[in-house]
């Protein structure tokens, strides 16, 4: 039996628009499924039935505000402030990996829209970011590899 490869947060990424979101310190995918029609019969059982519905996604990340011009290399502050005015359809790539060469990469993809923006800076702290987006369609998952070092 092959060894356990624990996936670490740190080589995980998350892309808007083919560009990493600069200084991310953490991001959540929220996946759930809506149901409906909350039926008891009477008389036959204090149980309901729940019948399953559509699946909706959600994510939402966070990271420090930098303000040296990483453009087009990484996605900032300002830009999803761009994207956000601006209503786009964003393309997010989700990826949860090992930093193990060979070891299988699970990648998530959908098209979304930035549904809150907020900057945070407390005297004396870090000047930090958190955005949320709604998946818009279904997220499709495929499977990669950790390349080999060069």
């Amino acid at each position: 039996m092959p060894d356990t490869v624990v996936i670490s947060g740190e080589f995980c990424t998350l892309l808007v628009e083919e560009k990493a979101v600069a200084a991310t310190r953490n991001f959540t995918m929220n996946i759930d499924r809506a149901t409906y029609g909350n039926f008891v019969a009477r008389g036959t059982s204090k149980w309901r039935t729940n019948y399953p519905a559509d699946l909706g996604a959600t994510l939402d990340a966070d990271g420090l505000i930098a303000v040296v011009d990483t453009s087009p290399a990484e996605l900032q502050f300002d830009d999803l402030f761009t994207y956000m005015a601006a209503g786009t359809s964003l393309t997010i790539v989700f990826t949860l990996r090992s930093n193990t060469s060979g070891e299988l990469t699970f990648i998530y993809t959908g098209e979304a829209y930035l549904t809150a923006l907020t900057a945070s800076a407390p005297q004396f702290g870090e000047a930090t970011y958190t955005f949320s987006v709604i998946f818009s369609g279904a997220i499709t998952q495929s499977t990669g590899t950790v390349p080999s070092p060069p």
